[in-house]
């Protein structure tokens, strides 16, 4: 049966869990539910959706990206509705160091006249205030004491990210100050991420979706793996690890310069996939003969650029590929051209990162036939 009431302070009108009123099992048949109809031509090989136990759908959040006003008398912190921001002081979803950590900036921050907060972005132990100042502002208030507090709840890293032309975009290009703390941080695997770092949420579940991959692709010593949208190189380090000789492509500068670090021995190439093709294409006739070619894309909802996947079928042709996809209508898309190919789907298995939410994500296996 649904459920008929809302976690202890989650706010009605906040969007952002749109299960919420759901059991648990209610909600991973609805996503399975989903998929199928949105990969039709691939329904019979969905899995049952991963997740994690029902004691951890709450609490789990440590990412987060949230608007910020100043509503003439305090600070707000919460979710976008038409432009109407939703405060949600104490949401449940997000992990109790996160509720803590707005409340104590909301305490310190001056008034928007002197710093133009738009938005409060949390990536575990870094935090970045996004603000359309286009000089730096007073940051007297960060007091020692202040600093103590937010150490004490786990904080390592704070920053400034001046984007005076702030809207849609969550960042610009430059304007970062570390206002405090430590440039970057380690998560629970030991990898390097910092305040503009894309990461999974729940590091269980997700460690779970690398292994299969893995588990799948099978890299060794004679494998050589591209790994496209690489962000801070949890991929890289994997594939490495086994030996295999690594390539990977990150639009991201500042995410590279983390993947270097977690994953020291792989070559990396920043820009898009597309613009970098011919050295995709270099560093892949560079290879010796009789190295098995394995692909890894983990791709944002855009799903791969034009023309990717047409060079995959046709020039890269991996042995085996696993496609992890936020977005089963760019995922639809993307298969229906790898399809036509040589390759086939060997399974599809969602996982349940977003907890609560309406969004579901899935690993899709292809093999060449």
């Amino acid at each position: 049966m649904p459920v008929d009431y809302l976690p202890e302070g989650c706010v009605k009108e906040c969007r952002g869990c749109g299960h919420r009123l759901m059991t648990m099992q209610e909600s991973l048949i609805q996503k399975k539910t989903f998929l199928q109809k949105k990969l039709s031509a691939w329904s019979g090989l969905i899995e049952d959706v991963r997740s994690v136990p029902a004691s951890g759908r709450l609490g789990y959040r440590d990412k987060v990206n949230l608007a910020m006003k100043w509503n003439g008398t305090l600070w707000e912190t919460g979710t976008l509705n038409r432009d109407e921001l939703i405060p949600i002081p104490r949401c449940p979803v997000h992990k109790p160091c996160v509720n803590e950590a707005i409340r104590l900036f909301h305490s310190v921050l001056p008034r928007y006249s002197e710093i133009q907060a738009v938005r409060y972005v949390q990536t575990a132990k870094q935090i970045a205030i996004v603000v359309k100042n286009r000089e730096l502002p007073e940051t007297g208030r960060l007091t020692e004491a202040f600093a103590e507090k937010l150490a004490s709840i786990g904080i390592e890293g704070v920053w400034l990210h001046l984007f005076p032309s702030s809207g849609k975009k969550v960042f610009g290009k430059g304007g970062w100050y570390l206002i405090w703390g430590k440039e970057a941080s380690q998560d629970e695997s030991g990898l390097w991420y910092g305040p503009a770092a894309f990461q999974q949420l729940l590091p269980v579940l997700a460690g779970e979706a690398l292994d299969t991959a893995s588990a799948f692709l099978k890299p060794d010593a004679n494998s050589a793996v591209i790994d496209m949208y690489c962000g801070t190189g949890s991929g890289l380090k994997k594939w490495t690890q086994a030996g295999a000789t690594t390539l990977g492509t990150e639009i991201s500068a500042e995410a590279l310069r983390m993947a270097a670090m977690n994953a020291p021995r792989a070559e990396t190439l920043t820009g898009t996939c597309r613009q970098r093709l011919p050295q995709m294409e270099k560093w892949l006739n560079a290879i010796e003969d009789g190295f098995t070619r394995l692909l890894y894309v983990n791709p944002p909802r855009t799903g791969l650029e034009d023309g990717i996947a047409e060079w995959i079928t046709l020039f890269m042709k991996p042995v085996r590929m696993a496609y992890l996809s936020c977005s089963a209508g760019t995922l639809s898309r993307d298969l229906s051209i790898l399809c036509k190919s040589e390759y086939y789907v060997d399974k599809i298995i969602p996982f349940d990162f977003f907890p609560q939410t309406i969004h579901v994500e899935s690993l899709v296996l292809l093999k060449r036939g």
